[in-house]
């Protein structure tokens, strides 16, 4: 590549449509994500007994927290390799890749063979009834087995956003959720199976996302896994077998473990200090969630391209592009924060009668609408701060930003009692300090790019 061509490439990946172009595949894909889960209960929704509902509820909110839990698989690659391609290092993206992959199998094999336990510690956590936890144990012992390919498509996934090639990873996620749902309608809806149909659909449908990107990518960049697994002649170690770089990623998946960790106990927090009011309040809580849930995939499309874009700014050394990254896709979730909170607020009848058909739930949620309404705007910051901080590497600071955010969220809701709109703006509050705690420490992503280098 010409230097005239080079010196061109950052200004034109700061330009709005190119963000753009990385965002929307985003947004569109992670539609697919809370539609699986819905036919698997619809799927179970159709047997004679409630109970296949519950037992598939359960066993979902395991594989949820392992899945979210080793998040840092997926995040930590994005960042890595973002920085990599930013400087054109194709050969250390590739090495990263294959470590990322092997950690995935070695961690899938883990909980594979640790199954047993997996399933004791989730009779302890839920209490059901004897056949509710039957079948969540059934499930969870069936899709164990689609645990390494699930973690391994996440350092794909990670990968592929790094580089910026976000419809080949739309493509993955389309691919994987696709699978998933025709075996899921196959499986329980034409063999006659039940849990185990849910469960092997899941299995199916990984490991086939995952043999087909292996195969995608080795189109696109070819020779790079042929080379990975042979060492380079008078090495007698494969170089991506570089115990040094797997200290650095395990040292960043450590911080931003601890920080989702954090965040699902903030949420929990939440959800338990309601409990203790009363059934509306606890209602009205879970419909906040799952309405946040459901924000959090419109917004995270910028957040994913400030990962990419932070990360080559940063690897380019150009503090130039880095701010007009860092700014240009805050400007535009924030602007995506607005105009969810204003459909939220004009469509607040019709979200609540989608929620839930009880005149009683929907008279006491609407009390605490503008809480709801709050969500987008008091979060956004929140999503983009971390993408920036996931695209600079900063895993502690990103650590340090939750526990500052999380110890206050804990002692407004456990000093301070005021009710459930208390609690509700305690929440609110909490989101905001995320995101304002990590703009605090944005000289850790500039300093990062502030030596003299390409593009500059």
């Amino acid at each position: 590549m010409r230097r005239s061509e080079t010196a061109t490439i950052p200004l034109a990946h700061t330009r709005w449509r190119h963000i753009w172009q990385l965002a929307w595949p985003i947004m569109l894909s992670n539609v697919t994500i809370p539609l699986v889960g819905a036919v698997d209960v619809a799927m179970m929704g159709r047997l004679d007994d409630p109970v296949f509902i519950g037992g598939v509820g359960l066993g979902m909110i395991v594989f949820n927290f392992i899945y979210f839990g080793l998040g840092f698989l997926r995040m930590g690659t994005t960042g890595l390799v973002a920085q990599m391609y930013g400087t054109g290092q194709d050969d250390k993206i590739a090495f990263l890749l294959i470590r990322g992959i092997t950690l995935a199998f070695g961690l899938g094999s883990l909980f594979i063979l640790a199954s047993p336990f997996v399933s004791m510690a989730a009779l302890y956590m839920f209490s059901a009834s004897d056949m509710a936890e039957q079948l969540m144990t059934d499930y969870i012992s069936i899709r164990l087995f689609a645990v390494p390919a699930a973690l391994a498509n996440m350092v794909l996934l990670g990968g592929l956003y790094g580089r910026q090639q976000m419809r080949l990873g739309m493509a993955l996620l389309f691919l994987v959720n696709g699978i998933n749902l025709f075996l899921d309608i196959v499986l329980v809806a034409g063999f006659g199976m039940r849990v185990d149909g849910v469960a092997m659909a899941s299995v199916a449908a990984q490991w086939g996302g995952f043999g087909f990107m292996i195969w995608r990518i080795t189109r696109i960049w070819p020779g790079q896994l042929g080379r990975l697994i042979r060492p380079l002649a008078g090495a007698r170690l494969p170089l991506w077998l570089d115990f040094v770089a797997y200290r650095q990623f395990f040292t960043l998946g450590r911080d931003i473990f601890i920080r989702t960790i954090l965040l699902i106990g903030c949420e929990a927090l939440l959800l338990n200090e309601a409990a203790k009011m009363d059934d509306l309040a606890l209602a009205t809580c879970q419909i906040m969630l799952s309405i946040f849930g459901l924000l959090a995939f419109a917004i995270d499309g910028f957040a994913h391209a400030a990962e990419a874009l932070v990360g080559e700014a940063i690897g380019r050394k150009n503090p130039t592009m880095l701010r007009i990254v860092i700014r240009r896709t805050n400007y535009l979730a924030g602007m995506m924060a607005l105009l969810l909170s204003v459909f939220l607020w004009a469509g607040q009848p019709l979200i609540l009668s989608l929620m839930t058909s009880q005149p009683a739930l929907i008279a006491f949620a609407d009390a605490y609408w503008p809480w709801v309404v709050s969500l987008p705007l008091a979060s956004f910051l929140a999503f983009q701060m971390d993408g920036i901080f996931v695209g600079a590497t900063c895993g502690t600071q990103m650590r340090n930003a939750m526990i500052i955010a999380s110890a206050s969220f804990a002692a407004a809701i456990l000093l301070l009692s005021f009710g459930l709109t208390g609690l509700m703006a305690s929440f609110v509050g909490y989101l905001a300090l995320r995101g304002l705690s990590l703009w605090w420490m944005i000289d850790h992503v500039h300093n990062k790019a502030k030596a003299v280098g390409i593009g500059d």
